[in-house]
């Protein structure tokens, strides 16, 4: 095992609340239960804000065409008849 990866586990096996350090060994059963559902937490909060960026991306791409669909109906009338020459004609 690296010193890295040592180092990890060390680091999962104290729970720090404010100035003071736990072992999370050293905690009750319900205690380490909450500690997994915070984590849990933690862990679906990161997917959510991976999942809005992405969202975040798809939006702005539609502001584009639409300000092209706006401002150039042209562009954008072809720009749509390279799309759907490109699928084949599907969709």
């Amino acid at each position: 095992m690296s010193e890295e990866q040592q180092a990890s586990q060390q680091s999962q096996a104290k729970i720090k609340l404010g100035d003071t350090e736990y072992d999370f060994s050293s905690l009750s059963d319900p205690a380490k239960q909450l500690v997994a559902a915070l984590r849990s937490s933690e862990a679906e909060m990161k997917s959510l804000r991976n999942q809005m960026a992405l969202m975040d991306v798809g939006r702005r791409a539609l502001v584009a065409q639409l300000r092209l669909a706006v401002e150039n109906p042209e562009a954008f009338a072809k720009l749509q008849n390279t799309e759907s020459s490109s699928d084949g004609g599907q969709g």
